[in-house]
C-alpha cells in the first residue's frame, strides 16, 4: 500500500537511519562499508525483528548500485535460489537479501557457497536467531556477522514522533509511551499500530483496547536464558528472582511440563540430600501439572519455586556421580567381585542375617572414594 506508514517513513538515506550506534555510527563497520568506494563484503544480520537489519540491506544496494533482490528463507524453493544466484553471472555481483535466513536447511545453504566464492554474490542474510547456532560454519566464515541491539526507548520515539508528523496528529508522552510498551521495541509493528489507529482517537485506553503485549520470546536463545536464570536463581536462593523468571516463563506459555521437569533435575543435583523432601515436592509438582494443567498450575509451579529456593542446598549427590563417571570413562574397570555376582562362586553375605542388617565384606576389588558428605547433608 502506498499510503502503509512503515513504506513511507523507510529511511532513503544511510543518515536517516535510527539506532545501533554501535553499528552505524561514526567508524563503525557498518558505517564504513555503506561509505566504501569498494563493494561491501557479505554479511549476517542478526537480532530482534524491527531493528533496521531490511533497511540497512536496502541502502547498502542503492549506494554502490547493486541489483537487488530479495528473498524470504521461510518460502523459498532450492529452484527459485538457484535461478536468483545465476542472474549474478550477468551483472556481477548482485546483491540478495535473504530474510530468516536461518531457515534455510544445510543444504540450500551449502548452494550459497560457489556463489561468494566467485564474488557474483554478496550475500546479506537477516535473521531473529542467533547465526552460531542456525547457520553452517561454512557459511560463516565467508560472511561477516553483526548484531543488532533493541532500539532504545529514545530511538522508538523518535519514529513515533515522525510518524505522527506524517499523518498530521499529536500525541502526549503517556500515548506514545504506551505505544512503545505494545510495539514490544519493534519499529514495524510501533508504525503499524499508528497506522491502524490513524483514524481513531489515539490515547492510551484506545491502545490498550486494540492491542495486546506481546509477553512471547523475541527468539529461541531467549527462551533458554530465560529458563536458565530461572534455574540459577533457585541455585542461589533469590527467591524474588526465580519467581521473576518462572512469571516470564509462564506469561510466554512456555510449556509448564518443561518448567516442571527442569525443578525436578535442580531437586536432585542442587538440593540432594540437604532436604530430602525436595524431589518429592519437584516430582509431585511434575504430575500435578500433568493432570491439571495451566492456567491453575501455574500456582503449583509457583509453590515448587519458592520451596526449592528457600531449602538448603547441597550438590554432593551429584558431584559423587559426576566423579565416578569420569573415573570410568578414562578407563576405570575393574571387575565385580566373585561374591556379587548373579551366580557366585564364592559365598555372599546377606546383611539382613546380620545385627543392625549389616555386615562386613568388600564391594569392589579396589578400593574407591566418590561421595563427599557436605555440611548441609541430611544422611
Amino acid at each position: 500500500m502506498d499510503d502503509d506508514l512503515s513504506l513511507l517513513l523507510a529511511p532513503n538515506t544511510f543518515e536517516e537511519l535510527i539506532g545501533q550506534k554501535h553499528l552505524f555510527g561514526k567508524g563503525k563497520p557498518l558505517n564504513k562499508y555503506y561509505f566504501s568506494s569498494h563493494f561491501p563484503p557479505s554479511l549476517i544480520l542478526f537480532g530482534p525483528p524491527g531493528v533496521g537489519k531490511t533497511s540497512y540491506a536496502k541502502l547498502l544496494s542503492k549506494k554502490h548500485n547493486l541489483e537487488f533482490f530479495h528473498i524470504n528463507a521461510t518460502n523459498c524453493p532450492t529452484k527459485e535460489l538457484r535461478s536468483v544466484l545465476e542472474k549474478g553471472a550477468y551483472n556481477a555481483p548482485i546483491l540478495v537479501v535473504i530474510d530468516e535466513i536461518h531457515r534455510l536447511d544445510k543444504i540450500k545453504q551449502d548452494i550459497l557457497l560457489p556463489y561468494l566464492e566467485e564474488k557474483t554474490l554478496i550475500l546479506i542474510g537477516t535473521s531473529t536467531e542467533n547465526p552460531y547456532f542456525k547457520l553452517t560454519k561454512a557459511l560463516r566464515s565467508r560472511s561477516f556477522v553483526y548484531e543488532f541491539r533493541p532500539l532504545k526507548e529514545n530511538d522508538l520515539k523518535e519514529i513515533a514522533l515522525k510518524a505522527f508528523e506524517k499523518i498530521g496528529k499529536t500525541a502526549d508522552d503517556n500515548t506514545i509511551n504506551s505505544l512503545i510498551l505494545h510495539s514490544s521495541n519493534d519499529a514495524r509493528k510501533l508504525l503499524n499500530m499508528i497506522d491502524i489507529l490513524k483514524n481513531e482517537n489515539i490515547e492510551t485506553q484506545n491502545i490498550k483496547d486494540f492491542f495486546n503485549i506481546d509477553l512471547g520470546y523475541d527468539n529461541i536463545t531467549q527462551r533458554y536464558d530465560l529458563i536458565s536464570a530461572f534455574i540459577k536463581s533457585i541455585r542461589g536462593s533469590d527467591v524474588d528472582a526465580a519467581l521473576y523468571y518462572l512469571a516470564r516463563l509462564i506469561s510466554a506459555n512456555e510449556d509448564a511440563e518443561f518448567i516442571a521437569r527442569r525443578m525436578c533435575i535442580l531437586a536432585s543435583e542442587d538440593i540432594g540430600l540437604a532436604d530430602n523432601n525436595a524431589i518429592n515436592i519437584a516430582s509431585s509438582t511434575l504430575n500435578i501439572v500433568k493432570e491439571i494443567g495451566m492456567p491453575e498450575a501455574r500456582i503449583t509451579l509457583a509453590h515448587c519455586c519458592v520451596y526449592l529456593s528457600k531449602t538448603k542446598k547441597s550438590n554432593s549427590a551429584y558431584m559423587a556421580i559426576k566423579k565416578a563417571q569420569k573415573e570410568i570413562e578414562s578407563g576405570f574397570l575393574i571387575d565385580v567381585p566373585e561374591h556379587l555376582k548373579s551366580k557366585p562362586t564364592k559365598p555372599y553375605l546377606y546383611p539382613h542375617n546380620y545385627k543392625n542388617s549389616s555386615v562386613k565384606q568388600n564391594y569392589m576389588i579396589k578400593k574407591v572414594k566418590f561421595f563427599e558428605k557436605r555440611n548441609n547433608d541430611e544422611i
